[in-house]
């Protein structure tokens, strides 16, 4: 059995790790705890591994230990009491394949994204990274989150709309100026 559960956690660590990695991140908004928080969240997933019930997604089941990490730590009284250095999102463009003003645009845009993604109650942000980024089906989601379907509808609607509102409401600004 050992072996077992060494061989499946390897092959989702290997397949999902740069997504766990973006995930963590966008929630602790650190590289290197955002790998300490993935990492944990294998050891973890590693040690209850008995308690995983067969039928069910693991890979929705690692993502939710690794969301549970994350939360944990930013309720933690090491969070709240030291500042997280800022992250820097850098993109690497080579210049013979795009327009620059056009990469230069899109790199606006995704901030743009992102920062109002991160302004999301944490519920709709959760939501919004597991549906959009993580590519969860409503029903993976459902079982990972131990949540109604149309409870996470709901979720991810007022999430649209409440980034539609923040977008549009930053294009007005930037287009009156």
């Amino acid at each position: 059995m050992i072996n077992d559960k060494e061989i499946v956690l390897t092959e989702v660590m290997n397949h999902e790790y740069s997504t766990l990695l973006r995930t963590a991140q966008s929630y602790v908004k650190d590289v290197m705890i955002a790998e300490d928080m993935v990492q944990e969240a294998f050891l973890k997933a590693y040690e209850k591994f008995d308690s995983f019930q067969q039928g069910n997604s693991l890979r929705a089941w690692v993502f939710r230990i690794m969301i549970n990490q994350c939360k944990d730590y930013l309720r933690s009284y090491t969070y709240r009491k030291v500042s997280p250095w800022e992250d820097q999102w850098l993109h690497v463009v080579q210049a013979d394949q795009q327009n620059p003003l056009a990469v230069m645009v899109e790199k606006e845009d995704n901030e743009m994204i992102h920062e109002a993604i991160g302004l999301l109650q944490p519920d709709y942000h959760e939501a919004v990274e597991l549906y959009y980024f993580k590519e969860l089906s409503v029903k993976q989601m459902s079982s990972a989150l131990h949540m109604n379907e149309n409870t996470l509808k709901t979720r991810m609607k007022r999430a649209r709309d409440h980034l539609g509102k923040c977008l549009n409401a930053h294009k007005e600004k930037v287009y009156s100026a």
